[in-house]
């Protein structure tokens, strides 16, 4: 039976590589590992590998690699300490596939180690144009890539035009909107404030909140704290509580952090709650009670888009990437981000767009994967 190594970097990345991994499973036609490293591994991130765990999904490996500090130099420290530790994980294991998703640095790493030991790389969401250092690395992961698993008609043509062959590009749609999908057709119930935990302020979950969660920008990052000072005091100018969930790990994220701790400890009577974070099908149920989402994820951009909940997207993280009607964008100056505010959450729902999927990504991604190492050897 083949083996299909799937590589885990970070919180974010599960919402997209659980349907194809569970695709995988449900054939039982591939050895499925999943290799998790990165902040994936971290508690003050959520430990996203114990979501997987408690999933029914076993780890096959993990790299510790982070380094502490939250800069572009420790970015780079361990970019080149992960290719190095996942190029002995995967030289052990030989896979007959290697699965990596996005564009953080972490799969730049992993990208590197597949390609120099020839085993056949699975690129999912390439093509696609999210501003700064991303889209670099994302490229770069093209160029290192031999199958592409492309979300969008636009992203698509975009590969091909960096040079890659027509037959390797594979339109399977973002596996993140399956997750979305369930939400909806399955009527998840909603998520309780006992569900959550975090801390802060007793708010209610089934009256108007607004959600925010918000990253720093890799090319910004001498402004990721002002940045987050600015969308807190749009924030201070709403009448409904606010539910914080904290930034990724990625450079800029402690002072990101601190501006969120130093702005609670200076409001404790205002109604924040905060959060580090949520499985993925609850993270999107939760989406879903929200007035309104603030920030700069991509759930606003790709989930929401087919959810129809009111995005504000702040600042140039998401620039270039691909838009359905519910985002509105502004820049990072408080009245503007409470002006859009204001007016998204007089809309309560936006029409469904089928921009990023229609729910079938996960299958059509594992049948990719089944045919690509179906003549392969583990």
């Amino acid at each position: 039976m083949a083996r299909v190594v799937v590589i885990l970097t970070a919180r974010s990345s599960w919402a997209k590589l659980e349907p194809v991994c569970r695709a995988l499973r449900l054939r039982g036609q591939v050895e499925l590992q999943i290799v998790a490293c990165g902040s994936a591994l971290l508690e003050r991130y959520g430990r996203v590998v114990d979501v997987v765990r408690s999933q029914g999904y076993p780890i096959a490996e993990e790299c510790w690699t982070v380094v502490e500090g939250s800069t572009l130099l420790t970015t780079v420290q361990e970019t080149g300490t992960l290719a190095a530790a996942l190029g002995g994980v995967l030289s052990r294991l030989q896979p007959a596939a290697v699965v990596v998703c996005a564009d953080r640095h972490e799969v730049l790493a992993a990208a590197q180690a597949a390609s120099y030991l020839h085993l056949p790389l699975v690129h999912l969401q390439g093509g696609e144009r999210s501003g700064s250092i991303d889209d670099k690395v994302r490229h770069a992961v093209t160029a290192l890539a031999d199958v592409h698993c492309v979300c969008t008609r636009r992203a698509a043509y975009a590969v091909y035009g960096q040079g890659v062959d027509w037959l390797a590009i594979q339109r399977t749609g973002c596996p993140s909107i399956d997750l979305a999908v369930e939400v909806e057709a399955q009527d998840d119930p909603p998520v309780t404030l006992d569900e959550l935990g975090g801390v802060g302020a007793a708010i209610s979950l089934q009256h108007p909140f607004v959600l925010c969660l918000q990253h720093p920008v890799s090319s910004e990052v001498d402004d990721a704290r002002l940045q987050m000072v600015t969308t807190l005091e749009a924030l201070d100018r709403l009448s409904v509580p606010r539910l914080i969930f904290w930034p990724a790990e990625e450079a800029g994220a402690d002072a990101m952090s601190k501006a969120i701790r130093t702005h609670l400890v200076s409001h404790p009577s205002a109604t924040y709650h905060t959060k580090v974070n949520l499985p993925p099908r609850r993270w999107l149920r939760l989406v879903t009670q929200a007035a309104c989402l603030v920030g700069n994820s991509s759930t606003g951009i790709r989930e929401c888009s087919y959810l129809g909940v009111p995005v504000v997207n702040i600042g140039q993280r998401q620039a270039g990437r691909e838009r359905a009607e519910n985002v509105v964008d502004v820049g990072h100056h408080a009245l503007q981000i409470q002006s859009a505010i204001e007016q998204q959450m007089e809309t309560a729902q936006y029409p469904r767009s089928l921009l990023y999927g229609d729910g079938y990504a996960g299958e059509r991604t594992a049948e990719v994967l089944w045919r690509l190492t179906s003549t392969r050897s583990p």
